[in-house]
């Protein structure tokens, strides 16, 4: 069996398929990204996806699979800046699940086209790609948007060497400050970090003096973390050496949130 393979064309396809994907990927977890790097990328991506359709001897599904363990997560690495290999494997799970969802939003919509049911056109897959992508890059700003107008943070807290996923809210009247160093202070439900705590160090534990209506003077439980990461969807901010004070008045089960962030965190 022999085919013509229009080499213009697939690297097109590729090319197109993969500045998508990478830009679709950086969206979704705020990573920076310069345009320039990116279409290097892809377009790197799409010259070694070719020569490897254009190798004798190897079939097809091989070539697929080389492309995709091999090629791809190179991509990855030389697009976007990663802090953690945590984050290289999220993004590559990232890239390939948007894959898989433009090519089905694709196949779906092909079937309502005039004749639907016939072989597509090249520029007839590359539109209805462009569609598929431009739906998804729509969705997530909306999505981002609508949790930045909620006060809502993506936060990542280090509990020395295993982190914990919350959301957070920022909090205006939060003015807690730990007495020791006057480091901004914000509270997470107790409930949530009960499974972290026995990582901390025991000199790791301090307390939070604190006022409140019908309480003038109170202590709060305290930890001191590593590190802190907070994502408002568009950039993601790193602390270090933070205080976390854990109360069970934040109650995510009434609230939607996990942790109170003290407004240096948010600015």
């Amino acid at each position: 069996m022999r085919y013509i393979i229009y080499i213009d064309k697939v690297w097109l396809m590729d090319f197109v398929i993969s500045t998508y994907l990478l830009f679709l990927t950086g969206q979704t977890y705020g990573m920076q990204k310069r345009l320039i790097r990116l279409l290097a990328s892809a377009a790197a991506g799409a010259t070694v996806f070719t020569i490897l359709l254009l190798l004798p001897g190897i079939g097809f599904l091989p070539k697929i699979l080389i492309q995709t363990v091999c090629v791809n997560p190179l991509l990855l690495r030389a697009t976007f800046s990663f802090r953690t290999k945590e984050m290289v494997v999220k993004a590559y799970a990232c890239m390939h699940g948007y894959g898989l969802l433009i090519g089905g939003i694709t196949a779906c919509v092909s079937g309502y086209l005039p004749g639907g049911q016939r072989r597509l056109h090249f520029w007839e897959i590359l539109f209805l790609c462009t569609l598929s992508a431009g739906a998804v890059s729509l969705y997530l700003l909306l999505r981002k948007k609508s949790r930045k107008e909620a006060g809502l943070y993506a936060v990542k807290m280090d509990f020395y060497g295993e982190k914990l996923d919350v959301t957070g809210f920022a909090d205006s009247g939060n003015g807690l400050y730990e007495p020791y160093g006057r480091r901004p202070v914000s509270v997470l439900e107790k409930k949530a970090a009960e499974s972290f705590l026995e990582r901390v160090p025991p000199e790791k534990h301090l307390l939070v003096p604190f006022h409140s209506i019908g309480k003038k003077h109170g202590l709060l439980a305290a930890v001191e973390l590593p590190g802190m990461e907070v994502d408002d969807g568009e950039e993601k901010k790193v602390f270090s050496k933070v205080v976390v004070a854990l109360s069970e008045e934040v109650r995510a089960d009434k609230t939607g949130y996990q942790v109170i962030l003290h407004p240096e965190f948010v600015r």
